[in-house]
């Protein structure tokens, strides 16, 4: 009798012990899951930061490389002359326009109104009076050149030149085509060719150093 009561306290025992045993591991269990979910969660916090920064560091520099707002003066003979906020891309004809347009005596051809704005231009429309912005009237009018000079030795402004312009121009070997590209260049890349290396991403390096000997990068 007496060792029935020692074999089955020892069997409570032995059940006591393996509860208590798996309890234990249970709990480690929980324990290691848990260090993985905070893992998985600092992680996935790191990699979220991260991404929001990246993309906060990519919207700034596309804001300072490429301003939606830009700013221009014009003065001259023009009814509310000033300084004017412009979208980027806008041409001078909207400048113009901001500022309630020509007096009467403007010279409305001393500038070209398709040329695009660049933050801090100073435009300047001159009276009909002054002589020294009087183009030959064959050379205004006709709508395929609007260099503001007819001498043929002058340099080409590339990045007001319109395709007409380049194209009479002519320049040994830059055709229509390639005034087209050049165009089309300058205007997704915010409305200027800053550089010759510029120019060569448009038409190629060789015809770049032939181009140069006749244009200017203004």
């Amino acid at each position: 009798m007496k060792k029935k009561k020692i074999f089955g306290s020892l069997i409570i025992l032995s059940v006591f012990l393996m509860f208590l045993f798996v309890g234990y591991k249970m709990q480690s269990t929980k324990e290691i899951q848990n260090d993985k979910d905070m893992s998985i969660y600092k992680e996935n916090n790191v990699e979220y930061a991260s991404k929001v920064q990246q993309t906060n560091e990519v919207k700034n520099a596309k804001d300072n490389d490429g301003k939606k707002e830009i700013k221009a003066q014009i003065y001259g003979e023009i009814k509310k002359p000033g300084v004017y906020s412009l979208k980027n891309g806008d041409r001078i004809k909207d400048l113009i326009d901001l500022a309630g347009g020509f007096v009467d005596n403007a010279n409305q051809y001393s500038v070209n109104g398709a040329k695009k704005v660049v933050d801090g231009d100073n435009i300047e429309i001159k009276s009909k009076e002054d002589k020294s912005n009087d183009n030959n009237n064959s050379t205004v009018k006709n709508s395929s050149s609007n260099l503001t000079s007819s001498n043929e030795n002058e340099k080409l402004d590339i990045n007001s030149a319109s395709e007409d312009d380049i194209v009479n121009k002519k320049i040994p070997g830059i055709g229509k085509g390639l005034a087209k590209k050049i165009v089309q260049y300058r205007d997704s890349n915010n409305g200027r060719i800053a550089s010759k290396q510029e120019l060569e991403k448009a038409i190629g390096p060789k015809r770049a150093e032939k181009l140069m000997e006749y244009i200017e990068l203004n």
